[in-house]
């Protein structure tokens, strides 16, 4: 009895642990990389625009180097104005591994939000990497 007893909680953990992300969604709830509390708003619309202080690039290994040379990935991304790369998707990319170390590197990119009537704002932007 107590085997049965102790099987069942494990059979929830693993069952429900994997999906816990799609039942978030499911759900109604956002993951934290896809929350951005603050407006979006268009580049011509802001008062002070966003600035860039720095923008990683992927860690692509030889071999991805090799095999995607001067092949580029394009990720459409929200800067939002808490400073966070938000809503990464990828317009055009390559492999499943080497779009996900541009999302990564995507995340990473630091800079300052830009402005409307003094308040942070958020803005759709465009980022583009170069396999080489």
């Amino acid at each position: 009895m107590k085997r049965i007893l102790l099987s069942v909680p494990a059979f929830f953990i693993i069952t429900l642990l994997p999906n816990a992300t799609v039942m978030a969604q499911q759900t109604g709830q956002v993951p934290d990389d896809e929350k951005c509390e603050y407006p979006i708003v268009k580049g011509n619309e802001v008062d002070k625009k966003l600035r860039i202080l720095g923008k990683p690039e992927p860690d692509f290994s030889a071999e991805e180097r090799r095999e995607h040379f001067h092949e580029k990935i394009i990720l459409t991304t929200v800067f939002c104005g808490s400073g966070e790369v938000t809503k990464i998707r990828v317009k055009s990319g390559l492999s499943n591994r080497v779009n996900a170390k541009a999302i990564e590197a995507a995340r990473k990119i630091r800079f300052t939000p830009g402005e409307k009537d003094g308040k942070k704002v958020s803005q759709w932007l465009i980022v583009e990497y170069l396999v080489q």
